[in-house]
């Protein structure tokens, strides 16, 4: 007869036996724990507390913030400003806070120059902009949108394309789709143009989104739904401009845009390219040029093209990459709305490089009365613009769009000196702008 043998216990199921019942022990212990304080505890011994408020409120009622800031000063506190008397100090907002036992101090607000000069009410500032009682931050800061384009009356069709023109009523694009500017305080102004926009989508919205309305936007010709990128930008509050390809000396070792603008050329060619870049969208103020350096010094060839630009009410920027040609003189020669560059920030892709030439178009201005510089859609360039843009007011310089240094240059008014609106003509008052 067979003998019989108990086999040995798996090493598993009395591991799994084991866990099962330490968890089941410990986990409720830990519940009883937990019910017992729950029950019994008292919350308000549970740690330390502070309860701050800027104003009283009375029990069994909400104090409503806005409403009461815009019919009575707040009972308890009183939020008062000093404002420096050196652009040095201030940099940073000053918000002084005394309660009601404590005598409170005036505040006297300075103008700034954007039309804080009504010092009437306390108020205090959030990144150099003055809030008044009963204003918010958001309602003095919104960004208004610039009209969607194509404004009746501003465009025609030509041989099958849509050009800009000026409307029967002398209005021209270079003025009606031009951000609205004003310098009351007579500072010194800034602009900055950022182009190659419409190629890469991600830089595009970057620019788009989040630079100030005040930086003008360029577009590449050959972008995709060039016309949609341009309302995304006039809706942010940005003008823009469009870049035209224009011939350069080292063409022999790359490749040509198929309507790059030639030298030597009496405007057979050149005219028809023209056209063509300029029927691509519509909602521009102006041109930018794109390269050139061989076109701009053939005085033919440039004329030409501004007679076009000026029949149209087009502007045109030099964005500064080359010196010399002859756009100054042909500018002043048919009184084109024109204005130049003085230099390219990001011609060096190295973040100090790009500082360094903000700051020098900032002393400048300071200089001068204005200035401006143009650089493209890096993700560098993009992130330090925005930096350098937030507190340049503070340093006691204005950001203005482009077309506000643009002016009708002629013969008779080369001679004039700079002046601090950085245009020869006031620009237009936008009170929500």
């Amino acid at each position: 007869m067979a003998s019989r043998r108990d086999a040995d216990p798996s090493p598993l199921r009395s591991g799994l036996t084991h866990t099962g019942l330490s968890l089941l022990v410990f986990g409720g212990i830990a519940a009883s724990l937990g019910a017992v304080i729950h029950y019994s505890g008292n919350p308000a011994n549970s740690g330390p507390r502070e309860v701050l408020a800027l104003f009283e409120t009375s029990q069994g009622s909400q104090a409503n913030l806005k409403t009461r800031l815009k019919s009575e000063t707040p009972t308890g506190v009183a939020a008062t400003v000093v404002l420096a008397d050196d652009d040095t100090i201030g940099m940073q907002p000053t918000l002084g806070v005394e309660y009601s036992e404590a005598p409170v101090l005036a505040a006297e607000a300075q103008p700034t120059g954007q039309g804080d000069e009504d010092s009437a009410g306390a108020g205090i500032r959030i990144n150099g902009t003055l809030v008044r009682p009963g204003e918010s931050y958001g309602e003095i800061t919104r960004i208004t949108s610039l009209d969607p384009a194509p404004i009746s009356g501003l465009s025609e069709r030509v041989n099958g394309l849509t050009l800009p023109r000026i409307s029967a009523e002398g209005r021209a694009p270079s003025d009606v789709y031009a951000r609205p500017f004003a310098n009351p305080g007579n500072q010194p102004v800034v602009a900055l143009v950022i182009g190659g926009l419409g190629i890469n989508a991600t830089h595009t919205k970057a620019a788009i989104n989040e630079l100030p309305p005040e930086v003008t936007l360029s577009f590449a010709p050959d972008a995709g739904n060039l016309q949609y990128w341009v309302n995304q930008a006039r809706e942010k509050g940005h003008e823009v401009l469009i870049e035209v390809p224009m011939e350069a000396f080292e063409y022999g070792r790359m490749k040509m845009h198929p309507q790059t603008l030639l030298a030597n050329d009496d405007g057979t060619r050149n005219i028809p390219r023209l056209e063509r870049l300029l029927s691509r969208a519509s909602g521009y103020f102006g041109i930018i040029n794109y390269q050139g350096a061989k076109f701009a010094e053939d005085t033919g060839a440039v004329n030409s093209v501004l007679d076009i630009l000026k029949d149209r009410g087009v502007a045109l920027i030099e964005d500064g990459s080359f010196s010399g040609g002859a756009f100054d003189t042909a500018a002043g020669q048919t009184n084109l709305k024109y204005a130049r560059a003085t230099s390219t920030i990001d011609a060096k892709m190295n973040a100090d490089d790009i500082r360094n030439e903000l700051l020098g178009l900032e002393t400048l201005a300071k200089e001068s009365g204005g200035s401006m510089g143009a650089g493209y859609a890096y993700p560098l360039t993009i992130e330090i613009a925005k930096d350098w843009t937030k507190d340049l007011q503070n340093r006691g310089v204005l950001l203005a769009p482009v077309s506000a240094l643009t002016a009708e240059k002629s013969a008779e008014n080369d001679a004039l000196q700079p002046v601090k609106t950085g245009s020869l003509m006031q620009a237009p008052l936008n009170p929500e702008g």
